[in-house]
């Protein structure tokens, strides 16, 4: 009943707002029995809604796909922020695939320099923010297995994961 309910609300809120659409409802929404929980209505990208394009030979892994995109997009916006100024939201600034694409090979070979050795483990620390996503993208240049500490963890879950890195 619940997955009837969203999606009826859904359909009737597209209809109303003139929205542009994105995603195209591909399955029903089930209503749960026996002790099984419901589960909502299942949608994917318009690119996407008669199944999904078949993958690529030659990218396999993340570092594939992102190299490969730098190459394709190397002059466009990827990673983005906004400065504050005089305590007031300032403008984006942001980085070019190319810029990031170097950035992410210098702390790669900072990050072999400090011994960090194909399939070990990274912890990296702190919010979500452009220099995270570089210091994942550099794990995932060299086969290292990135940990996310983020920040909002408490205390002793982030103390927890460290020990275990």
């Amino acid at each position: 009943m619940f997955s009837y309910i969203i999606s009826l609300l859904m359909s009737r809120f597209l209809q109303t707002a003139k929205m542009k659409i994105f995603a195209a409802q591909v399955e029903e929404g089930k209503e749960g029995r026996d002790g099984e929980p419901s589960v909502g209505p299942v949608y994917r990208s318009l690119l996407s809604k008669n199944g999904f394009p078949p993958p690529e030979p030659d990218l396999t892994t993340s570092w594939d796909l992102f190299s490969k995109s730098v190459e394709k997009y190397q002059g466009n916006k990827m990673l983005g922020w906004r400065r504050f100024v005089d305590g007031k939201v300032g403008p984006y600034v942001w980085k070019t695939y190319k810029e990031v694409y170097d950035e992410v090979l210098q702390i790669g070979s900072a990050l072999r320099a400090s011994g960090a050795e194909p399939g070990c483990r990274v912890g990296i620390y702190g919010a979500n923010c452009p220099q995270w996503v570089e210091a994942m993208e550099a794990c995932n240049a060299h086969s290292l297995v990135c940990v996310p500490l983020y920040d909002t963890l408490g205390k002793f879950s982030r103390e927890s994961v460290a020990l275990r890195v």
